[in-house]
């Protein structure tokens, strides 16, 4: 049979490590990152969570778009995404595109890149099956790089 110093001391060094292991999980949830861009229109709030962040000149990456309104997530909806310079009167090097809702209301932008510092506009049209035959909703994000 152990001693009990030796069992006591296994017992304390597991407790520890579990303690620790908790206050790294609430640590991760409390300190849940902030949105790198975002924009609303009417209900809607579109939120931009750059898979590279900080956002960088010539680097192909995707972002994870939070689309909410009143009522929550929403799910099921219709993104077309077109970005910009108007200062210079041109687009985006590439067309990124939805690839997939990753969750409710959470949707996969792919193929992402800027080439040049400078403002740029990023303009989200929405679409959902409610708003069917109407005009969709456009939210517009205007940022410096």
């Amino acid at each position: 049979m152990k001693s009990p110093s030796l069992l006591s001391s296994k017992i304390y060094a597991i407790c520890t490590l579990f303690v620790a292991a908790l206050l790294s999980l609430f640590a991760g949830i409390s300190a849940a990152k902030e949105a790198d861009l975002s924009g609303a229109t009417g209900s809607i709030s579109l939120e931009v969570f750059s898979r590279l962040s900080p956002i960088e000149i010539n680097t192909i990456h995707s972002w994870e778009i939070v689309l909410s309104d009143g009522n929550g997530p929403m799910s099921g909806a219709t993104l077309e995404i077109v970005g910009g310079m108007p200062e210079h009167n041109h687009g985006m090097p590439t067309q990124p595109q939805i690839t997939e809702e990753l969750a409710p209301g959470r949707y996969l932008l792919e193929g992402v890149r800027f080439h040049m510092p400078g403002l740029w506009r990023m303009t989200a049209s929405i679409s959902t099956a409610e708003t069917q035959g109407r005009p969709p909703s456009v939210v517009v994000i205007d940022f410096t790089l």
